[in-house]
């Protein structure tokens, strides 16, 4: 018995500094990944958005653009041309989820897409099903690309 409560004990110890742990996204540029951590995230400016799920009531979802994310790890989104109209993102969730955009749509003067990376919903921290991150792409007719627990964004250049 004082066995199974030792490692009960254990267990919830190390499920509670998991929860505690600061959570990171991995965007990777050119084959090299690079750390943006929440508190980085934060310093960015906020934008809303409202999402209906499977004819669900409308949910609000808080966060930071996509573009000001990657734009915070360097990558150019306004103003693209030749040879960067060809760069996707893949957007990936810790389940093994992807879904794949261009970065030309987020580029204000061509596609202008507005896409959040929330990490809230209606004033709430995202629930664990949910976070660290959720992708958001306001104006879509289905949340097929609304990812769940984004952990890594790659940028990826098509080759010449």
């Amino acid at each position: 018995m004082r066995r199974t409560l030792g490692s009960l004990a254990i267990l919830l110890a190390t499920s509670a500094a998991t929860a505690q742990a600061p959570a990171t996204l991995t965007v990777v540029v050119d084959g090299a990944p690079k750390t943006v951590t929440a508190s980085s995230l934060q310093q960015l400016p906020r934008d809303t958005a409202t999402m209906v799920f499977h004819e669900q009531p409308p949910v609000h979802y808080q966060g930071v653009s996509l573009a000001g994310v990657l734009k915070s790890a360097g990558v150019r989104t306004d103003s693209l041309r030749g040879p960067a109209l060809a760069t996707r993102l893949v957007i990936e969730a810790s389940d093994g989820y992807r879904i794949v955009l261009a970065l030309s749509d987020l580029d204000p003067s061509l596609g202008g897409k507005r896409v959040l990376l929330a990490d809230r919903v209606d004033g709430k921290p995202l629930p664990a099903d949910e976070a660290p991150w959720r992708l958001i792409i306001v104006g879509d007719q289905r949340p097929a690309r609304s990812a769940r627990q984004v952990v890594t964004i790659r940028v990826i250049a098509e080759p010449r």
